[in-house]
């Protein structure tokens, strides 16, 4: 079991600390219309935790990269690698 967990961590790493949002549900978010910062904060939670949103430069990175290759980045966390 503890395999599983590790691998999913990997894979879907939970990008918006504060509200507990992987990187799944971001992208979720993206493929479903939101097409702005304020669109996914608002249908995903994250970007507006108690942190001040320390995530969105990562959240805007995902969204931009998406919005001009129509794919997500491996690891939105590092630099540029495809999934």
């Amino acid at each position: 079991m503890k395999n599983k967990i590790n691998k999913n961590i990997k894979t879907n790493p939970v990008i918006c600390i504060c509200n507990n949002v992987p990187k799944d549900r971001i992208e979720k978010a993206i493929v479903r219309g939101c097409n702005s910062l304020p669109k996914i904060y608002d249908a995903t939670t994250a970007g507006v935790g108690p942190c001040g949103g320390s995530c969105r430069p990562i959240l805007k990175k995902m969204l931009d990269h998406y919005l001009k290759t129509k794919e997500f980045l491996a690891d939105p966390r590092k630099n540029n690698h495809k999934k």
